[in-house]
């Protein structure tokens, strides 16, 4: 039986955290359904891309000065992780932009295969 994304989280990535030292209850350590909001271009009301207005990645995983130091994007267990490589990069590049500071990590998962991308070497 396929998974839903909500039980992906919950049943495998949230797991997946914890067994890596992320404490996912935690905020001071991680942001569920981080909220970004893009700045639009001027003169433009609507977003024209999907990656344009407002946002929220799964995962942010925060660094011990609670500044964002990776991303992570889940997909439900029946769907190919590679599907959020494009979002996870885009919500990387939104969240530099929006706070500043570094360039966060991508991780992008549905919980049974897990990429890591680090967007500062050219792929």
């Amino acid at each position: 039986m396929s998974k839903s994304e909500a039980q992906t989280r919950s049943e495998l990535i949230d797991q997946q955290l914890a067994q890596s030292g992320w404490n996912v209850k935690d905020p001071t350590q991680v942001i569920e359904e981080f909220d970004i909001l893009t700045a639009l271009p001027p003169g433009v009301a609507e977003p024209r891309t999907p990656y344009e207005g407002h946002q929220f990645s799964d995962y942010v995983l925060l660094g011990k000065d609670r500044k964002p130091l990776a991303v992570v994007e889940a997909k439900k267990s029946s769907k190919d992780a590679a599907i959020g490589r494009e979002q996870a990069k885009q919500y990387c590049y939104n969240i530099q932009n929006q706070l500043g500071g570094e360039l966060p990590f991508c991780f992008y998962t549905n919980g049974l295969e897990t990429h890591f991308w680090d967007l500062n070497i050219a792929t």
